[in-house]
């Protein structure tokens, strides 16, 4: 991954001059940035852009767009995530980020020790998955929101799937791939798993499947990683 990519929220267009500020400027500054050097931009919205750097001031530094791509729409793959601890939820974000996971839902389950993501939290998160985005490669930012329960869901937007390591439930690799489609839906729990209430409303509400991960139980923030890579396996070939 190039050295000198760099993360701006603003739509590109050639010839504009755009200012880089914050965190970004700092990021120039370590990288030692000079004067008539071209960078790499990503904005999160599929766009890459190739910049020179026009103009170095101490609160910012204006970067002229030389070119811009834009990358096609990729398989829409959705983590619905129960609220685990921070380190976890850390984890998980920066990880499927790498992986190409394109929204993470983040719920209150029955049994999550923490029912809540507080604001700075959630910047916390999203810088991670930015910073993630700029090392992977990727071009389009994953989107990360708060739910509320799952008994409080009416209605999925798109086919559902949840992690259940019981023995009647079948693995997620032995479904046909005809079964798969985009956008996709895969709900995990957290440390402690859904509760039985929260399974029984995801099959007869939410019309969700159940599905084995692994032969051993997962912790969630392995869970999470390996649904996202079986079901692009099913997806992407």
């Amino acid at each position: 991954m190039p050295h000198n990519r760099f993360f701006l929220e603003s739509s590109f267009q050639k010839a504009d001059v755009l200012s880089v500020t914050g965190k970004e400027l700092h990021h120039l500054n370590v990288g030692r940035i000079r004067l008539r050097e071209e960078i790499e931009l990503v904005n999160g919205k599929r766009q890459l852009a190739t910049g020179c750097v026009v103009q170095v001031e101490k609160m910012r530094v204006q970067i002229e767009i030389l070119s811009v791509v834009t990358e096609d729409i990729k398989p829409s793959i959705i983590i619905a995530q129960g609220i685990a601890k921070m380190i976890h939820l850390e984890w998980i974000v920066e990880k499927a980020t790498e992986l190409n996971a394109t929204e993470f839902w983040l719920f209150p389950a029955a049994l999550s020790e923490k029912k809540g993501i507080s604001d700075q939290q959630l910047h916390r998160l999203q810088a991670l998955s930015i910073a993630a985005l700029k090392q992977c490669g990727r071009l389009d930012l994953p989107s990360i929101e708060i739910k509320p329960s799952l008994n409080q869901w009416r209605q999925a937007k798109a086919p559902m799937l949840f992690g259940d390591p019981s023995s009647h439930s079948p693995y997620l690799w032995e479904i046909p791939k005809k079964e798969f489609s985009s956008p996709i839906i895969f709900c995990i729990g957290p440390e402690k798993g859904l509760s039985d209430g929260e399974k029984s409303y995801l099959i007869s509400h939410l019309h969700a499947k159940p599905m084995r991960l692994h032969p051993n139980t997962l912790r969630t923030e392995t869970a999470s990683l390996v649904a996202l890579s079986l079901i692009q396996s099913k997806i992407n070939t």
